[in-house]
């Protein structure tokens, strides 16, 4: 009788363990998308807020622009890729520019176009990195100062 209690614990604990591993690795994969805002004036009509985010993101797209990007921040290095090449293309794919609405610090909501990243939970230190340095290529397009 004892052999089948100790027999029925294990197999409960390596069910419980596979389990919560199983969990870990699903909340790693899930999709984790990093945007900036980038605040724009309320009374723009929603047809140029549009325009512009096309535009933007036609901008931000330029193989030459993701090609220095992936450079810079070493993504093939990170992601285990062959070349810049591969992963330029891989930030391409990932790359959204969308309009929408951003939260002020006194909890109002304002119009935006949000500059970011699709990726996964597991990489979003990386994607914040690219949404950071996609947000600072984009203040330099608009000519606005940098931050010291």
């Amino acid at each position: 009788m004892q052999r089948w209690i100790i027999a029925g614990v294990v197999l409960l604990v390596l069910t419980f363990g596979a389990g919560f591993v199983g969990i870990k690795i699903y909340k790693q994969n899930r999709p984790h998308p990093v945007w900036v805002p980038l605040p724009v004036n309320p009374e723009l009509s929603g047809d140029k807020k549009l325009q512009f985010s096309k535009e933007l993101k036609q901008k931000l797209g330029e193989h030459q622009n993701l090609l220095t990007l992936s450079k810079d921040l070493k993504l093939a290095e990170k992601w285990k890729l062959a070349s810049d090449e591969e992963a330029a293309n891989l930030v391409a794919a990932r790359l959204f520019v969308k309009v929408g609405e951003a939260d002020t610090p006194n909890g109002t909501k304002i119009p935006s176009i949000n500059i970011g990243v699709n990726g996964k939970a597991k990489d979003k230190e990386i994607s914040n990195e690219i949404a950071l340095r996609l947000f600072s290529d984009v203040r330099k397009m608009l000519g606005i100062d940098q931050d010291p």
